[in-house]
C-alpha cells in the first residue's frame, strides 16, 4: 500500500477511517483519495486494497 508517496505495510482489512487514526490525522479535517478518487467521508468504512494508493491531505489552520 502506497501512503501520500510511501510504501506502507498495514493489515489488508484496515479501512480509511482506521488509517487515518494509525496515521494520526485529524478525522474532521482531512480529504483522502484512493486511486486518484476522491472518497467522501461516509464512506471512510471502506476497506483498503493492498494495491491502493492512497493520498491523505490535512488542512491546518492559521490567521
Amino acid at each position: 500500500m502506497i501512503v501520500n508517496g510511501n510504501s506502507k505495510d498495514f493489515p489488508s482489512d484496515i479501512t480509511i477511517d482506521e488509517l487515518i487514526e494509525t496515521m494520526g490525522f485529524p478525522k474532521n479535517i482531512v480529504i483522502v483519495k484512493v486511486n486518484g478518487k476522491r472518497i467522501p467521508k461516509e464512506n471512510y468504512n471502506e476497506k483498503l486494497d493492498k494495491d491502493s494508493n492512497i493520498e491523505i491531505y490535512s488542512f491546518i489552520g492559521g490567521g
